[in-house]
């Protein structure tokens, strides 16, 4: 689990939840994953008492209530310490009788704000930190306060423990002055802060017995001083805080600079110390002005009709879809590095599949240029028969595969397909389209029509979404159907009339088969595949791709057993009938909003706006989702998980484009 995550499309940083950094991917968001812990604890110097924060009592979340004065108190690092105190402490006691205005009191941001409480040591501390929106640096304000009856007298200390180019050998951690580096090869790590540390150690750690310096912290809250060691190695940084009187607090600034060189950290850091009490200004800002351009949407007039849990869950879905991108146009499925426990592997791959549905939601909601840079991915990863395979790596290579040859999953080169045509659709950029079209729809297309059994009409047998079985699935088949007509349109746009007319008799042909084949008068509702009648969530296609109405009986009578066949105790929607996957039939985020869809779309708003409401329900309190939760609620797999975000934002803009459309308004967008 991943409840904080902080990323620019160039670094991702990873919190799990007992606030311990334990991802840092980078020069990839997803590739690369230097991180394995970074972890905070104190010490009580009369006691030498020390204890981990990840062992207190802790509350994540992104900070969404500002005063006009945070971003410059949080950051004021010119003081002393005992000048901040005084000053933090005045400031406080004036903030009750000031009201905040309105315009900052609940707003998106991706500044993490962790507290951690300790009842018996009486001590409490806040951590509020950030990435830089477009330079490689990850910012952490340590806020500490004594909440006991007595004076105390403390240590901050900073443990770091990483794995870069994900293996310990061959690191080397050292001090250079006022800094901390740890570096192998091309990467570099540069730790400092304000004030400065007065203590630190770096040494063995994880070899041959030795555990790392951090043992020094909990033998006598002191560290060794030795400033560099090689190998399999970990740092320790300390603070000898001032005296704090009850109530009374300080305050630490930490900075982490990462880049490919000595000399780029070194610059990076410069630049912290001259401005980095803009930092976090900085990030509230751009995050701010990004999520402003859902107000030009014509939904948005709807939106303070949503339940307040619901807003917040969408701006966070938004920012996390984004925070999964990587500036190469790359999109993994999920940061989260828990899940290779299970498998010894991880869901930091791009999938076509994943990384279509989050153009689909980025274009639904107007960002337009972050679909564009996935398009250009697709372009650089399609193979010269036109199609896409099971996954990529964020540097665009072949991902790790279960699929024998030839490793396909027909949907993948379908959906992305689609996506390209949806930006036509609600953009109109001959640009875009233009740009891709030799270069992904002709081979793409091309792929498709030669991929069509002639026998049954139905594209070939490859494996299914939930890659789990290979044959004729429905949901490919509509994939497949909504790529062709999607590239049929995108074909006449440019006036490729020649093309356009075989996709549209293909794409015509293949509509017909499937609600011939693919329909079951027996079951009365369409089956999971040709050779299998099972239930399966993923049918929805045949509406959302427009194979059918959302109203006709056929697929109301489908989409009805879904509900009635796949509701979960948890009040969500699971996959299919005993469907296995950490545990026995969970509830999927996104199966339980593509019901929410349909109803939406069939105009059954209050059943719709409950299943989302169930979704945002189910997220962790920081707005993150995960793929699956458990009959008692309980977040399993990977969480945040890109998909489910995506979906969440496609699904509440239609609920707004339903809401509209039943109250006679003028939201219309192109339709199925």
């Amino acid at each position: 689990m991943r409840p904080l995550i902080f990323g620019n499309g160039k670094i991702l940083i990873c919190e799990d939840e007992r606030g311990t950094v334990r991802d840092v991917y980078f020069p990839y968001v997803g590739l690369e994953n230097h991180g394995n812990s970074i972890r905070v604890g104190i010490c009580d110097l009369d006691s030498l008492y020390c204890s981990w924060l990840e062992n207190w009592n802790i509350r994540q979340r992104y900070k969404s209530e500002f005063d006009t004065e945070f971003c410059n108190r949080v950051h004021e690092i010119s003081e002393s310490p005992e000048e901040e105190i005084a000053r933090v402490m005045a400031s406080e006691k004036g903030a009750g009788n000031k009201k905040t205005p309105e315009t900052f009191r609940e707003v998106t941001s991706n500044i993490g704000e962790t507290v951690f409480e300790n009842s018996d040591l009486g001590l409490k501390v806040t951590v509020w930190e950030a990435v830089h929106p477009s330079t490689s640096i990850f910012y952490r304000t340590f806020e500490i306060r004594n909440v006991s009856n007595s004076s105390r007298r403390l240590r901050l200390f900073s443990n770091q423990n990483y794995r870069i180019l994900e293996t310990k050998i061959g690191e080397t951690a050292v001090i250079d002055k006022n800094v901390l580096i740890h570096y192998k090869r091309d990467r570099y790590f540069l730790h400092a802060s304000e004030p400065a540390f007065d203590q630190y150690a770096v040494g063995t750690a994880e070899w041959r017995g030795l555990e790392g310096t951090w043992k020094d912290m909990e033998s006598d809250a002191s560290l060794s001083g030795n400033p560099v060691a090689h190998g399999s190695v970990d740092s320790t940084l300390g603070w000898t805080l001032p005296e704090l009187k009850p109530g009374e607090a300080t305050r630490v600034h930490f900075w982490v600079a990462i880049g490919k060189n000595y000399c780029g950290v070194l610059k990076v850091h410069r630049r912290v110390k001259n401005t980095g009490s803009y930092l976090f200004h900085h990030n509230f800002n751009f995050w701010n002005s990004f999520t402003e351009r859902i107000s030009v949407l014509p939904e948005y007039a709807w939106m303070p009709q949503l339940p307040e849990e619901v807003v917040k869950c969408f701006y966070r879905s938004l920012l996390a879809s984004v925070a999964h991108m990587d500036i190469t146009g790359s999109v993994i499925a999920s940061c989260d590095s828990d899940i290779k426990q299970f498998g010894a592997d991880l869901y930091t791959y791009c999938w076509p599949r994943d990384a279509a549905w989050v153009c689909l939601a980025l274009d639904r909601a107007r960002y337009h240029h972050l679909s564009a840079e996935t398009f250009e991915f697709f372009s650089r990863t399609i193979t010269h028969r036109g199609n896409f395979l099971h996954k990529y790596t964020p540097a665009g290579d072949f991902g790790s595969t279960w699929h024998p040859v030839p490793m396909i999953q027909i949907d993948e080169t379908g959906l992305p397909l689609y996506a390209l045509y949806n930006n036509w659709e609600i953009a109109r950029s001959v640009w875009t389209t233009g740009r891709y079209y030799r270069a992904l729809v002709i081979p793409a297309a091309s792929y498709l029509i030669k991929a069509i059994d002639r026998e049954t009409g139905l594209p070939i047998p490859s494996f299914d979404l939930w890659e789990e079985r290979k044959g004729v699935h429905t949901y490919s088949a509509c994939t497949v159907y909504a790529g062709l007509k999607g590239a049929c349109e995108l074909a006449r746009s440019l006036g490729d009339y020649g093309n356009a007319d075989i996709w549209k008799e293909a794409a015509g042909k293949l509509k017909e088969t499937i609600i011939e084949k693919l329909y079951d008068h027996k079951l009365g509702r369409f089956r999971r595949s040709l050779e299998e009648p099972d239930l399966d969530s993923s049918v929805f296609a045949v509406w959302y791709f427009g194979i059918l109405p959302p109203d006709d009986p056929r697929m109301v009578r489908t989409m009805e057993a879904i509900e009635r066949e796949l509701l979960r105790p948890s009040g969500g929607i699971a996959r299919y009938l005993h469907d296995s996957y950490f545990g026995y039939m969970n509830s999927w985020i996104i199966c339980t909003l593509w019901l929410s869809q349909w109803h939406s779309a069939t105009g059954n708003l209050d059943r719709a706006l409950e299943l989302i409401k169930w979704c945002a329900a189910h997220a962790h309190p920081s707005g993150l989702m995960p793929e699956q939760v458990d009959n008692g609620g309980k977040p399993l797999s990977v969480l945040p998980l890109a998909w489910s975000h995506s979906a969440f934002v496609l699904a509440v803009l239609e609920y707004l484009q339903a809401l509209d459309r039943r109250e006679g308004g003028s939201c219309i967008l192109p339709e199925k």
